[in-house]
């Protein structure tokens, strides 16, 4: 639905935002768009969604390429900006219809529309209501009601939860969901990554304009990759004597670097069986073993991770 081909963005004042950046988004498809302040990824949003032009490259939606005509871009993809930038001096019902009228939304489905998008954000019973008095996990659903008002297959959502508690964000990121389930494809930018994790079904890392690599020749991973390890699956072993285990360990073939004793002992292994193999030579040792799991890398872990080794390359 989304293809990206070599982007790249370069601002007046000289900063390079967006360097030769490449991506192929399925239809159907939650991507997550993960990076720190100034990374990238507004810019990256906004080419997308026409509302910068790259020096190179183009951008592809449905087979179509809209670098050189916004107004196409205009009709299939939907952006959700950060900050929002709504007006507050008006009534949620006078909002939509207000933006219904912009979309050039025929009168015939204007009532329609807004009332399938009131429904599918529970917006009913605020609709008499000034969007001032709305509290920001509201508003944020509102803005996203001027988004859906269009029926676009692609959305792009730049930190539709930033400065919400707990529960609002919860709902709104519920609220997502449910739109990724209807099949449109939504592209999505936090830095809350604990639901972004549960959210997305791919994710890419952004930083200094280009994709970061999560491991050697790999910029691009799903939830799977996290949990398996990206193919060197860590387990996590508690014991009561950590130096004969890890002596158990090696005897056994497997290496475990000296960590301090209230750590768990940390091995890689290929797959559940040698897991399984590693652990019974730890117990036929005389080790009490208290606990032994896999461990899976948090999204939260993974990026600081690839921020941490880029910053390492780059000095």
């Amino acid at each position: 639905m989304v293809t990206l081909h070599d982007l790249r963005k370069r601002y007046p004042n000289g900063v390079e935002a967006v360097k030769g950046v490449s991506l192929d988004v399925p239809a159907g498809e939650v991507f997550g768009l993960v990076g720190p302040n100034g990374a990238g990824k507004s810019t990256l949003l906004k080419l997308i969604a026409g509302l910068l032009r790259p020096e190179t490259g183009k951008v592809v939606i449905g087979g179509r390429d809209v670098t050189s005509q916004p107004a196409q871009a205009a009709r299939v993809v939907g952006l959700m900006p950060d900050p929002l930038g709504v007006y507050t001096d008006i009534s949620c019902q006078e909002y939509l219809e207000f933006f219904a009228m912009t979309l050039s939304i025929p009168a015939s489905e204007k009532a329609g529309r807004i009332a399938e998008t009131v429904a599918l954000l529970e917006l009913g019973s605020w609709l008499d209501a000034e969007v001032e008095t709305l509290s920001a996990g509201w508003q944020r659903r509102l803005a996203l009601g001027r988004v859906l008002l269009s029926r676009v297959p692609v959305l792009l959502l730049d930190e539709p939860a930033a400065g919400l508690d707990v529960k609002a964000r919860a709902e709104l990121l519920g609220v997502v969901r449910r739109l990724a389930g209807t099949g449109r494809t939504v592209v999505i930018a936090s830095h809350i990554l604990p639901e972004l994790q549960e959210l997305a079904d791919r994710f890419g890392i952004i930083d200094q304009g280009h994709w970061a690599e999560v491991v050697p020749g790999q910029t691009f991973f799903r939830r799977a990759d996290m949990q398996t390890g990206f193919g060197g699956a860590q387990w996590e072993l508690r014991c009561d004597a950590p130096e004969r285990a890890r002596e158990a360990l090696a005897a056994h073939g497997l290496s475990v670097p000296p960590q301090l004793p209230e750590c768990p002992l940390r091995l890689a292994v290929s797959d559940a069986a040698r897991a399984a193999e590693a652990l019974a030579a730890v117990v036929q040792a005389g080790v009490a073993v208290h606990d032994f799991r896999r461990h899976e890398t948090g999204l939260t872990e993974l990026v600081l991770r690839c921020l941490r080794n880029g910053a390492e390359g780059h000095s």
